[in-house]
């Protein structure tokens, strides 16, 4: 099988940042085990990073599927050279590649014979390019989630990337899920999907998450909550809560401790949030490096990830994996990788919540049972599992 992989997401390899997140994890562990498999792998990137990818060393020995277009390769050495440059002078470029990408983008003829040369596009993410579409190509696409049209957040901008991943679901084309509750979600609004079209795999964590016995640069006894900030992730009701729990208990010796990068549009959002309570007792993390996580995990009293929405839900999965006991949503996918290794709360209740802070401090047999259910549970995922099943599809489709 020659297999077209989409690599727009491991073009952030050398970042530092939330873009090095779930969905770029989930692209570098598929292509490492497809790698492992021996599949004859040629690379493809959309045009907006192409020239960034191309200077990634790591991935120099696998073969980049060239990009013929002049336009989309100008567009591309632009956003490579103002990558460094200011926010906003960035963004504008951006902005204006994105326009382009929706309004103005024309079919390359070279781009589109290249694809003759492969049998299977697959993407752990990205949508497939115009010449993807237009191909003959048997095309397999993740989806991770159906947030964007569950939450309607206002109007889309120009070429919004959101809106490029669900405007280009089709009858014809085959889906992975990353949890039975994305793919419910899914076809609920596309119900046009053939339900032989999309199969549902769990993610798996990556190897590096292990109870470690690295002390975290955290001194103090501290729970750990890990997620970017944005309403979705619910993180006022954590801190709320975390509060009237010491509060009520009297509680001296405890911190919570929030890991992940904040985006700037609820930077003000959550500095009126913390003003209300002492600061002292929240310890902001911020962007922690991967490399970094198993330490703070393993040293957390419990994590916390009361989400009201996920596609899945990887920090949840790496925590229990570390040994970390985990208190997290009874929403979405959440119970799918939970189960019944920690406790599940409704993230809208505060009684619940608090009750669920109570029993992680103050009851220590239960948090040994979390650990030892947790790393259980953590042991039904794997990312090889996840490729395995992902391939067979592919092998079964290809073989009708």
């Amino acid at each position: 099988m020659k297999l077209l992989f989409d690599a727009t997401e491991l073009s952030y390899y050398e970042e530092n940042s939330t873009n090095r997140a779930g969905i770029f994890n989930v692209a570098l562990n598929l292509f490492k085990e497809f790698q492992k498999k021996g599949y004859n792998i040629t690379f493809h990137c959309d045009f907006k990073r192409y020239q960034i990818f191309k200077h990634i060393e790591y991935f120099k020995d696998i073969p980049l599927l060239e990009e013929h277009s002049f336009i989309n390769n100008f567009l591309s050495y632009i956003l490579y050279y103002t990558d460094k440059f200011p926010r906003r002078i960035k963004y504008a470029f951006i902005v204006l590649a994105r326009i382009y990408d929706k309004h103005f983008y024309r079919i390359n003829k070279k781009n589109i014979e290249q694809l003759k040369d492969f049998d299977v596009y697959f993407s752990p993410c990205t949508p497939p390019t115009k010449e993807i579409q237009e191909s003959n190509l048997l095309v397999f696409r993740m989806l991770h989630d159906a947030i964007p049209i569950i939450e309607k957040n206002g109007k889309s901008h120009a070429g919004d990337w959101h809106d490029k991943v669900y405007n280009t679901i089709n009858k014809n084309d085959y889906y992975v899920a990353n949890s039975e509750n994305t793919k419910k979600d899914i076809l609920k609004y596309f119900p046009f999907i053939d339900k032989a079209h999309i199969k549902t795999t769990l993610l798996g964590a990556n190897e590096n998450f292990k109870p470690s016995s690295e002390k975290s640069p955290i001194s103090d006894k501290y729970i750990f909550s890990l997620c970017s900030l944005g309403k979705r992730k619910n993180l006022e009701f954590a801190i709320r809560n975390f509060f009237k729990f010491i509060d009520k208990n009297a509680v001296k010796d405890l911190k919570l401790v929030l890991g992940g990068s904040i985006w700037a549009k609820y930077k003000k959002e959550l500095d009126s949030i913390l003003s209300h309570y002492e600061h002292s007792k929240i310890i902001l993390a911020g962007y922690i490096d991967e490399s970094e996580l198993p330490k703070y995990y393993s040293n957390a009293l419990c994590f916390i990830y009361p989400s009201l929405y996920e596609g899945f839900g990887l920090p949840v999965l790496e925590a229990m994996q570390c040994g970390c006991p985990v208190i997290t949503s009874n929403t979405s996918s959440l119970p799918e990788v939970i189960g019944d290794a920690g406790i599940q709360i409704n993230p809208k209740s505060d009684e619940e919540m608090i009750k669920a802070y109570e029993k992680m401090y103050f009851d220590s047999n239960f948090r040994k049972d979390c650990v030892k259910k947790g790393i259980e549970r953590a042991n039904q995922f794997s990312w090889e599992k996840c490729a395995n099943e992902i391939i067979d599809f592919i092998n079964n489709t290809l073989n009708k």
